[in-house]
């Protein structure tokens, strides 16, 4: 059992460390693109609340490490929500006019 929690404290500091370098925090993802979900389940219009957080969200990116963690965090939260439309979710970059660096499925490596 020593063996086990030492595996998972590892395992949790590592991947705490490769955060270490992101500013931009999944709490800040979520109110950017909260607006963005009724167009990602329902369709219509992009509303501009939504754009001004795709607009903000890019503002917020510094690096690579704060690209991945928006990735992780839009695919968790995605994941939770019954009926999401993952056409409709990649399309609203464009539809702001703002280019995503990145598109989002439950199978894309935001890793990389």
């Amino acid at each position: 059992m020593g063996k086990v929690a030492l595996i998972v404290m590892i395992a949790c500091m590592l991947i705490e460390s490769s955060h270490a370098k992101a500013t931009l925090t999944c709490d800040q993802t979520t109110i950017f693109l909260t607006p963005c979900i009724p167009y990602a389940v329902l369709g219509g219009s992009v509303s501009p609340l939504c754009c001004q957080g795709v607009y903000s969200i890019n503002a917020a990116y510094k690096n690579g490490d704060d690209r991945r963690v928006a990735c992780h965090c839009i695919q968790d939260t995605a994941a939770k929500i019954p009926l999401i439309n993952y056409t409709r979710v990649n399309q609203i970059g464009e539809l702001c006019g703002s280019k995503c660096p990145y598109k989002v499925y439950p199978n894309t490596n935001c890793s990389k």
